[in-house]
C-alpha cells in the first residue's frame, strides 16, 4: 500500500485564508467556569450563538474587540478532555496565539493570580503557557521583534 508521499498522481493544491476558529470542548459541569475564564482571564467578549446549537449542545461562542480570535466552548460530556490536573504542556496538543506585547499578557496574568510557565529557549521569544479550567494548555507569543 502507498503512502500519501508515495502516490504517483499529482495531488491538488490548496491555500489557507485564515482562521475561523478554534473549538474548545469542555463539560457541561464546566462550562460556566470556562466563560468565566475566557472572559475575565483572556479578556474576550461573549457572541451570538445560533439557537439550533443552544437547542443541539449546550456552549459558548467568544470573540475578541476586533473578532479576529474566536473560541467556540462545546460542552459534551462525551468528547475529550485533559481535565482540570491536566499537566500544562508545550509538547502536548496545545494551540498557539499572537498578541501584540507579551508583557502586558503577563502583567495580566499576575495581576489575575492565573499561573503561567514561559520559557524562551525554543524559539529565541518568550512563550507563555496558561491553562483553562478545562486542562486545555494555550500558548501566547508576541510578534518578532526586528
Amino acid at each position: 500500500m502507498a503512502t500519501v508521499l508515495e502516490q504517483t498522481t499529482e495531488i491538488p493544491a490548496f491555500n489557507f485564508i485564515g482562521f475561523i476558529h478554534e473549538g474548545v470542548p469542555c463539560t457541561r459541569a464546566n462550562l460556566a467556569e470556562c466563560v468565566e475564564f475566557y472572559t475575565k482571564v483572556l479578556g474576550l467578549k461573549l457572541l451570538p450563538r445560533p439557537k439550533a446549537l443552544d437547542d443541539m449542545v449546550p456552549g459558548a461562542w467568544l470573540g475578541d474587540a476586533d473578532n479576529t480570535v474566536q473560541f467556540h466552548l462545546i460542552a459534551k460530556d462525551d468528547e475529550y478532555n485533559p481535565g482540570a490536573d491536566a499537566r500544562m504542556t508545550p509538547a502536548g496538543r496545545h494551540t498557539a496565539w499572537m498578541v501584540r506585547d507579551i508583557d502586558a499578557f503577563k502583567a495580566r496574568m499576575r495581576a489575575l493570580a492565573v499561573k503561567y510557565e514561559e520559557t524562551s529557549a525554543l524559539i529565541g521569544g518568550a512563550q507563555v503557557f496558561v491553562k483553562d479550567p478545562a486542562g486545555h494548555t494555550w500558548e501566547f507569543q508576541q510578534p518578532a521583534k526586528r
